[in-house]
């Protein structure tokens, strides 16, 4: 797994443009935010998805570092003072703080937009690929995706949520984009249909596995801005114990669907594995 990430990684910064140009400034806070210690999950379950079908990881790396772009874009939109307003991110100040709070958000709308452009550059696909591709990101990352749970968010930080918003939430805003990612796999992989959404089915309980796993770790951080701002989350919600079963419970049910698909998902299992 760590050769995979070293491959990400190696062309994340292979991707960022490096000039003299009068718009540096956005390039260097890009790179501040994408080369920082992510565990490039999503793209990660890209390339996993591809050898679950044993197929060539490079047809799919370079659609997978346009998943890791959307994912730090919204990092940093995230983390403006209009939203969670955080002064830091990985262990270091959050980008609107290292920069002006106007370059953060322009920063954000870079890597956006720059992710659509990775994937239609991405060569060794066809034209029908690229479509699908983009078809599915913005599916996930819209406003029936990542933006949909990112309202949600903001519009009940400090109040009550029931579970089903709780859940919405969690849905939109985190499990979407590793939906988008394993959905990448299979579409690069040719997968049919139904494979596909079996495979998803496995990305969605993982998805929001690993955000109530998340949560449960901020629970037990007291300086957590999760906790400081009483932000909706499964402990606050469901109490700690019952947050706890209910995460265990949906990453069993990711590893069952995995169990049960006929390829070799070893990887995807060992992801899944260590979230909790």
């Amino acid at each position: 797994m760590k050769e995979k990430i070293d491959i990400i990684e190696n062309r994340l910064k292979e991707l960022i443009p490096k000039n003299s140009s009068y718009q540096k400034a956005l390039f260097e806070a890009a790179s501040y935010s994408l080369l920082s210690s992510g565990k490039r999950l999503r793209p990660l379950l890209v390339l996993a998805t591809l050898e679950a079908f044993n197929k060539d990881i490079n047809l799919a790396l370079d659609p997978a570092i346009s998943l890791e772009l959307i994912h730090t874009y919204s990092l940093i939109h995230d983390d403006l003072p209009c939203m969670d307003d955080d002064d830091f991110r990985r262990g270091k100040p959050s980008l609107h703080k290292a920069y002006p709070e106007w370059l953060a958000v322009l920063t954000g709308d870079y890597l956006l937009t720059y992710a659509f452009e990775i994937i239609t550059n991405a060569k060794n696909l066809d034209d029908t690929k690229k479509v699908k591709l983009i078809r599915a990101l913005t599916k996930y990352s819209g406003g029936d995706g990542l933006i949909a749970g990112q309202v949600v968010d903001l519009s009940y930080e400090g109040k009550e949520i029931e579970f089903e918003k709780l859940k919405f939430m969690h849905l939109n805003k985190t499990a979407k984009l590793f939906m988008a990612a394993i959905e990448f796999g299979c579409i690069i992989s040719d997968a049919s249909d139904d494979i596909t959404k079996k495979f998803v089915e496995f990305a969605e309980n993982m998805g929001l596995a690993f955000q109530f796993f998340d949560d449960i770790a901020d629970y037990d951080d007291e300086k957590s801005s999760d906790i400081t701002k009483n932000k909706a989350t499964a402990p606050a919600v469901l109490g700690i114990e019952k947050a706890k079963v209910f995460a265990i419970d949906l990453q069993k049910r990711a590893l069952d669907i995995l169990n049960a698909l006929p390829y070799d998902t070893a990887i995807l299992e060992e992801i899944t594995s260590k979230i909790s």
